[in-house]
């Protein structure tokens, strides 16, 4: 009887250890895994939907913001992103913001996104649209953006779109549209 309470106990005991450790949505161990993967990547894209996104054009604090829709699949996007990082180095953070948003699905961050910004060496923020119609992201941007990617834009230090473009950019190009915008041409 002793010898069946004891591996009744141990049986237990193990697949509560078990079933511990393979949850991996809550719990110590799921913070201490997060943290750890975090910090390995370094990369952080979070949704952003149409509040995120009104309040991130909005908000400037004085700083020109440089917007880049872009998706991994889009050829041009892909040639353009290291222009973009360059950009992004080109100026102190605190005249000069780049942000990228990603048209992929946000089911694709782990899979595609973050293994394509490792690439790049990203140092600027990243999102990934979250927004019920491709349609409202769209028009949430410029109403007479078709949609086509890449498509960038340039806000000035109190939030009013200045410049917008479809298709791919040369680091020339965007210095140049923001060189004018912060009076150094």
């Amino acid at each position: 009887m002793e010898k069946l309470v004891f591996c009744t106990v141990l049986v237990v005991a193990l697949l509560t250890g078990l079933a511990c450790r393979s949850r991996n949505d809550s719990g110590p161990h799921a913070m201490k895994d997060r943290a750890q993967t975090s910090s390995q990547t370094d990369f952080f894209v979070e949704p952003i939907d149409e509040a995120g996104l009104k309040k991130l054009i909005g908000e400037r604090n004085g700083r020109i913001l440089v917007l880049n829709i872009w998706a991994t699949w889009c050829a041009p996007c892909v040639a353009e992103f290291p222009d973009l990082v360059k950009l992004s180095h080109a100026y102190d953070t605190t005249a000069v913001e780049v942000v990228a948003i990603s048209a992929d699905y946000p089911d694709e961050v782990d899979t595609k996104i973050i293994p394509f910004l490792r690439k790049t060496n990203v140092s600027f923020r990243v999102y990934v649209a979250q927004f019920q119609h491709q349609e409202d992201f769209i028009n949430a941007l410029n109403r007479s953006w078709s949609g086509a990617l890449p498509a960038s834009l340039i806000y000035d230090s109190h939030g009013k779109e200045q410049f917008f473009h479809v298709g791919q950019q040369s680091y020339a190009d965007f210095k140049k549209e923001v060189d004018k915008m912060k009076g150094d041409l």
